[in-house]
């Protein structure tokens, strides 16, 4: 392998001249251009003449399949090197990939953070495309959704062949409404909401569907939610990236027949990701959605709110009135729950503690509300649209949201995702934020 540098500013323009059956790690920032020959990476051929750009949070292997020469910008902190032997096992990715697509049906990817899991997958999806077998892929990271905002999860038919899930966004979304499974009511939402888009997948004829699961793996809890995941999904293949992830799980999955089960090798070297980078791709992927958006009102009687402790419980205005009195403030709102009081008071009012034998009481205000993330629904329950509240007004009775969706509204999904005005999530809200 041949290289000649030339360094401008913060980037280095590389051009390298290789043999074929070589390969190479590109660690992103980083363009690289095919003067002549072929090289593939992920499934994709790239001939003389066309070019990828690799994201900083990205690294691949690329495999030269004759003698080719490549031109190479690589930005600050990206570089382009040669693995060494066993290090990129991407000859072993492609031969078990295909098997996988030859099988079709169902399969699951599973693994820890970081262990190439959505790379994986997207190789599966390019594998499907180029022989011709109609793909649908489903990710269900719902943190890091690439089809969808954070707190989605997503469908897609892949007509294209891709580097990066990213080019492409969802057919179908569901929410979820939490950024891990493991917080609130998380994992039964994304165990009913992955299985819908599944058979969503196989109406429209999809012979290979491809679900791609979250990082949380090796808790106990982690462990259980994704063996359920399999019971419910009953997939024809089952992924385990990495030898950790495997030793979990290949003795209990290999004593069932229906399904088979494939160990696959991660590579040594892979750009990680620190909660700043995660933090920082939740921010894009909000604001490309929400780039057009506008704000629109809506009449608290005649919009639905779901998942909302104010608006679910039991009207009763017999004990608001008694509450009221009690507590020698307006009351806006109350719910009552067997085993829980939700009561809505003015953003300036402070309530020390409430007593007389009142437990589990939750004071909402509407400031609370402002920046928690929704889902707009239509008049069959489903996802439609994304959007962020901007106000609760009690005194004329409406909730207003940012939202790009244009259409028709019956009802409002509300999340526990509460986003700030730079579009940086500030965590969890609480379990009675509106």
């Amino acid at each position: 392998m041949t290289m000649q540098h030339q360094q401008v500013a913060n980037m280095i323009r590389t051009k390298i001249s290789i043999d074929g059956g070589r390969l190479l790690r590109v660690v992103g920032p980083i363009k690289i251009h095919v003067d002549y020959g072929r090289v593939r990476v992920l499934g994709i051929d790239l001939e003389t003449g066309r070019e990828i750009w690799v994201s900083r949070y990205r690294s691949y292997a690329l495999k030269v399949l004759e003698p080719s020469t490549i031109s190479v910008v690589v930005g600050e902190g990206g570089g382009i090197e040669e693995p060494l032997p066993g290090e990129e096992p991407i000859d072993s990715w492609e031969s078990i990939g295909r098997e996988i697509v030859e099988r079709g049906g169902r399969v699951v990817i599973l693994g820890h953070v970081e262990s190439c899991k959505t790379t994986f997958a997207t190789l599966l999806s390019n594998l499907a495309i180029e022989k011709g077998v109609k793909a649908s892929l489903v990710d269900a990271d719902v943190g890091q959704c690439d089809l969808a905002p954070p707190g989605f999860i997503a469908m897609k038919i892949m007509d294209r062949k891709v580097l990066w899930l990213r080019e492409v966004a969802g057919d179908i979304m569901r929410f979820i409404g939490f950024l891990s499974p493991s917080q609130g009511i998380a994992i039964s939402k994304l165990l009913s909401s992955i299985l819908e888009l599944v058979k969503l997948a196989e109406e429209k004829k999809s012979q290979v569907i491809i679900v791609n699961t979250d990082g949380w793996f090796g808790d106990f809890t982690a462990i259980q939610y994704k063996l359920q995941l399999i019971k419910n999904l009953k997939p024809d293949s089952i992924v385990l990236m990495g030898s950790e992830s495997c030793n979990y799980l290949i003795d209990i999955l290999n004593k069932f027949s229906s399904s088979k089960t494939y160990c696959v090798p991660t590579p040594r070297i892979v750009r990680k990701r620190d909660r700043d980078d995660r933090r920082h791709l939740r921010k894009v992927n909000y604001m490309n959605y929400f780039q057009k958006a506008k704000r629109r009102c809506f009449k608290l009687s005649e919009v639905a709110l779901l998942n909302s402790c104010l608006f679910n419980g039991a009207q009763d205005q017999q004990l608001q009135e008694k509450m009221q009195k009690e507590l020698g403030v307006p009351i806006l709102m109350l719910s009552r729950y067997n085993d829980a009081i939700v009561i809505a008071v003015s953003d300036d009012i402070k309530i020390e503690r409430i007593g007389l034998g009142h437990d589990n009481v939750y004071v909402v205000r509407p400031i609370n509300a402002r920046g928690v993330l929704v889902a707009l629904l239509n008049s069959s329950f489903e996802e439609v649209g994304i959007g962020v509240i901007q106000s609760l007004d009690f005194a004329e009775q409406k909730i207003c949201i940012l939202t790009e969706y244009e259409g028709e509204v019956r009802g409002l999904d509300i999340g526990r995702i509460v986003i700030g005005e730079d579009w940086i999530d500030r965590g969890i809200a609480g379990k009675c934020i509106l």
